[in-house]
């Protein structure tokens, strides 16, 4: 299966790329403002993306709403979290630190 993966320019992460990982194994680097095409390993059930010690949720093939998804910094579209909650999303919510999304 061919996924299209989308990572927008967030200011936080910039110079990280992020680990795209379908079961377990790696599958991709993801560059800060780039699409690319991924073709995932037959039979991929779940993806998940991580940078350092952080990741975002696991996330079902199944549940995608289209084969184009978009890996963000969750807390990077409102100032405010930036600024407070960092700390939380960098120790305790280590696990949704990055966001998958489905693009339509």
């Amino acid at each position: 299966m061919d996924i299209e993966v989308f990572r927008p320019k967030q200011f936080q992460d910039m110079a990280r790329d992020y680990k795209l990982f379908a079961d377990g194994r790696e599958v991709a680097l993801i560059k800060r403002g780039v699409t690319q095409s991924i073709s995932l390993p037959e039979g991929t059930q779940v993806i998940q993306a991580k940078i350092d010690w952080c990741s975002s949720a696991e996330v079902k093939l199944s549940e995608l709403s289209s084969n184009q998804i978009t890996i963000k910094n969750t807390f990077a579209s409102n100032i405010l979290t930036a600024l407070f909650l960092s700390a939380y999303y960098i120790s305790f919510g280590k696990g949704k630190y990055l966001t998958i999304e489905s693009r339509i």
